[in-house]
């Protein structure tokens, strides 16, 4: 399992910041794209509420102790909402591959997936974790074949 992919979407309540749901989904093998990790993050913490965090924390830390990757965009504010720290070798942030040279403007998902991966995107943190494992697969193949800075300049002209 060393070196795999999962993908993570994070669900976030927009007024106050409160996570809301977090998703983990297989990237590679038969299973890609399936979700194995579905967590219902309650917004106000009751002693049930408070097993789920636990145990979303445990899953976290088991697959990260396993040397998996995971892969998101803006992961790594997606880290911050979840508190938990994951050292920066064992995450991929797709918003950062595809970030303008130019600009620090984060790019997000919903401008980046019609114009690299040719579709649109449908929220939820589950479609956020599978886009993100794609942009990245698509960055790979792009950087491979020699095209991704000419592909990054016509996303974000100057």
């Amino acid at each position: 399992i060393k070196g795999e992919l999962v993908g993570i979407g994070v669900c976030v309540e927009p007024s106050n910041s409160c996570l809301l749901k977090v998703v983990l989904v297989r990237g590679q093998g038969t299973q890609e794209g399936v979700p194995f990790s579905h967590d219902i993050c309650p917004t106000t913490i009751t002693p049930d509420g408070h097993q789920n965090i636990k145990l979303l924390y445990f899953k976290l830390k088991c697959l990260v102790d396993r040397g998996i990757i995971l892969v998101g965009h803006s992961i790594s504010k997606q880290l911050q909402y979840l508190n938990i720290h994951i050292p920066g070798q064992q995450y991929i942030d797709t918003a950062d591959l595809y970030r303008p040279k130019h600009s620090g403007n984060v790019p997000p998902l919903h401008y980046l997936c019609p114009r690299i991966l040719k579709i649109d995107t449908i929220p939820g943190p589950h479609n956020e974790a599978v886009l993100s494992l794609q942009l990245y697969e698509k960055f790979l193949e792009l950087k491979r074949a020699g095209q991704f800075e000419k592909t990054l300049k016509a996303i974000h002209p100057e």
